[in-house]
């Protein structure tokens, strides 16, 4: 047992400060989110455990070695492999500890305060320390740079915890439009782009739907995206179609340029995000397309996350029955990038990732044509 604590704290001291993430990062990415003070509090008890061992008399004593050591070191290095969210019933039970401790020896006479000065002074300052981390550390969680960091972090296999930060900032409006477009900047500026924070942050700009949000989507698809060749384009892909969400006819004029200079492959992706623009124009020319669409189906490079987004664009063209219903399409679920807006319609479609109906491209434009006029004259009245 002395063994396993020793190497236990060996990889404790050496491993990365966010070590504990590496064998439960799914989990534990949500855990910072929920509780952005864990991290911190874990170390101020690392702090305290050695500070007590130094000036702890038994520590050379025998049996008493393995509990003030050989306990403790083993108990906190399980908190490197296990789930953080573990953690706070470790620092629940630590800070009922301590409270009892001081409040001992605050209930007994003066001079077992002198005496047990460096113990009460220890415990007394990890509790008042770690009080303080958690007021700053959670409010710099919440503020608005906090939330975009951990927008990013969150797995995707969580995307309930994805849209809670999400509509957080959502919800501060236009104001955080700037420091989300220079983060996106900013990512969008690195060698490997991961896809999540663009998608995520695309995903807030297209909600709050300001002029200055869609124009920083707009700048994004007219100069960041390129579909000249056949590449990984998950998030770029999810950022065209939550522009043509946010723009809608008005993307039309970028898309089509996009779809001009994109890869035969690759056209898909304007020719959906078209379809969600809502334009009669753009729809009856994805229309015109639908042979191209259901070829490329058959294709062995298209995957399923993309198979999927033509499949429920085309089912979105033959069922629907208000332009609402062509943005309602979850295309963003099999993309696996946290994304899970409400896809639920009130004309009822039940949305099918490997729908493989047949399509009357002539009686669709009449369709269409009709739906998309009575629409403008609703607005207009």
């Amino acid at each position: 047992m002395k063994q396993i604590a020793l190497f236990t704290l060996v990889l404790l001291l050496l491993l990365p400060a966010r070590s504990s993430e590496a064998c439960m990062n799914c989990v534990n990415s949500v855990t910072d989110v929920h509780t952005p003070f864990l991290n911190s509090l874990i170390g101020v008890f690392f702090g305290w455990l050695m500070i007590m061992l130094i000036f702890n008399r038994p520590l050379t004593k025998g049996t008493k070695r393995f509990f003030y050591f050989g306990v403790p070191i083993f108990a906190l290095g399980f908190l490197v492999i296990i789930p953080l969210g573990v953690g706070l019933a470790v620092l629940f039970c630590w800070f009922i500890y301590l409270l009892c401790r001081i409040l001992l020896i605050l209930f007994k006479k003066e001079e077992t305060i002198r005496k047990n000065l460096i113990p009460f002074g220890v415990n007394a300052l990890a509790l008042t320390v770690s009080f303080i981390l958690i007021f700053v550390t959670t409010t710099q969680a919440n503020s608005t740079p906090g939330l975009i960091r951990s927008m990013g972090s969150v797995s995707p296999f969580y995307p309930g915890t994805v849209h809670s930060v999400m509509s957080r900032l959502i919800q501060r409006g236009p104001e955080v439009v700037e420091p989300l477009s220079e983060t996106l900047d900013k990512t969008l500026d690195r060698d490997y782009i991961s896809p999540f924070l663009p998608t995520r942050i695309a995903y807030c700009l297209s909600e709050i739907g300001s002029p200055q949000a869609e124009a920083v989507l707009k700048q994004v698809v007219a100069e960041e995206i390129d579909l000249s060749d056949d590449k990984n384009t998950k998030w770029e892909a999810a950022v065209c179609c939550l522009y043509a969400d946010c723009a809608g006819p008005r993307a039309v004029p970028v898309l089509q340029t996009l779809l001009e200079r994109s890869d035969e492959k690759q056209q898909f992706i304007p020719l959906c995000a078209l379809v969600r623009t809502g334009d009669l124009s753009a729809i009856n020319s994805v229309l015109d397309q639908v042979d191209d669409l259901q070829k490329q189906l058959k294709q062995p490079f298209t995957n399923r996350g993309y198979a999927a987004m033509i499949r429920l664009t085309l089912q979105a063209l033959a069922e629907g029955q208000s332009p609402e219903d062509l943005k309602a399409s979850p295309i963003y679920h099999r993309m696996l990038l946290g994304l899970r807006p409400d896809h639920r319609t009130q004309t009822g479609i039940v949305w099918n990732q490997l729908w493989d109906g047949e399509l009357d491209i002539s009686v669709l434009q009449d369709h269409w044509s009709q739906i998309l006029k009575q629409s403008v004259e609703n607005d207009a009245e």
